[in-house]
């Protein structure tokens, strides 16, 4: 086999790297290989061996690393969304456990109303929690994100309908956000958030 027959099997060889190990180590690699061929008299069998050897246990590490890169990158991403909403579902929390804590001071909710602002006071808190949770990364963050949202899902069904003590700015908050909220861990479980829900 000649030199250049050589070089050109080697170049199919370091198609089993990554492209992006290739673009950066491909040319040096070539030139490696050249060197290699040009030192040795004919390269045979066993150099031929030796180079596949090299190739078979060294592209796997590779792709497995750009991989590995490529998975660090977007969780990266999902970080920082992650604290995004965990910073929204904090404050979010606490104007509606605030403004239901107004509410109960203020008087007038004996029975059921009374007991849906309790409830939204114990609500704003879970959704504080799960804010917490998703700040810390926790595992049980996506868990506690859906049953904060959900449980203010009905509880606004069910204020609306009983008593609507609730502002319209409030209201607002306790659908939207919680809507928000779901669709972020539902759509957020293949893209990096703990896989617990």
């Amino acid at each position: 086999m000649t030199p250049r027959h050589a070089e050109r099997a080697y170049a199919l060889l370091l198609r089993a790297y990554p492209p992006a190990f290739r673009a950066r180590y491909g040319r040096e690699m070539a030139l490696a290989f050249r060197a290699l061929v040009r030192d040795s008299d004919t390269p045979g069998m066993g150099f031929w061996i030796g180079i596949i050897a090299d190739v078979a246990r060294s592209a796997p590490a590779q792709h497995a690393d750009a991989l590995r890169a490529r998975r660090h990158a977007n969780t990266r991403v999902e970080d920082g969304r992650m604290k995004t909403m965990g910073v929204l579902a904090v404050l979010i929390g606490l104007v509606q456990a605030v403004n239901a804590i107004v509410e109960l001071n203020a008087g007038g909710t004996a029975g059921w109303p009374g007991l849906f602002v309790a409830m939204a006071i114990v609500l704003g808190l879970l959704l504080v929690i799960a804010g917490v949770a998703l700040l810390a990364g926790a595992a049980s963050a996506p868990t506690l994100a859906q049953i904060a949202a959900v449980c203010w899902l009905v509880l606004v069904v069910l204020v609306r309908t009983i008593h609507p003590w609730m502002s319209n700015l409030s209201t607002l908050l306790a659908v939207v956000f919680p809507i928000a909220l779901l669709a972020y861990v539902w759509l957020g479980r293949g893209r990096g958030m703990p896989r617990t829900v």
